[in-house]
């Protein structure tokens, strides 16, 4: 109970920092001692879940990490099946592939939450990432085809 209150906690945390810089590494044992629970064994319990990633330990015993899309959905399912629609979506318009650099429409501030999106999109098998000749597009696959023409409902949450 304690450690899935402090996941919470840490989570939405690691969420408000990662939409103010979703490049930056941000400190968890602020949360951990307040919980009573150890740093290492904390971020293991987080990271097992698959809800960090780049976890950084360091010497002093800090931990530092992002919060991952799957961390995200657990404190906010909307925001992410909102990212994932409108990727699905905007792929599916455009015929089922369309580059990188499109997707991100040069808003350099969304780049790094643009491309964790792609990143599991590509984990759940939905898009595959190709590059031909210098540049880098991303493609529908066939099951990301019929997510789009079912409407990105609720076939885009992460836990299923």
């Amino acid at each position: 109970m304690i450690l899935e209150k402090a996941a919470r906690e840490a989570l939405t945390y690691l969420f408000s920092e990662y939409l103010k810089g979703p490049a930056v590494i941000y400190p968890i044992n602020k949360i951990s001692r307040k919980y009573r629970i150890d740093p290492v064994e904390f971020s293991d319990y987080l990271s097992d879940n698959g809800w960090i990633r780049e976890r950084w330990i360091y010497e002093n015993g800090d931990v530092a990490c992002k919060v991952s899309i799957m961390g995200i959905e657990q404190i906010n399912p909307v925001y992410v099946r909102e990212k994932l629609r409108q990727l699905i979506g905007g792929l599916g318009e455009a015929g089922g592939s369309k580059p990188l650099i499109n997707i991100l429409e040069h808003k350099i501030e969304q780049y790094s939450i643009a491309l964790d999106t792609v990143r599991q999109l590509e984990q759940l098998g939905l898009i595959e990432i190709r590059h031909p000749k210098d540049s880098i597009v991303i493609q529908l696959t066939e099951e990301g085809q019929r997510c789009y023409q079912r409407g990105a409902k609720s076939s885009f949450t992460l836990m299923v």
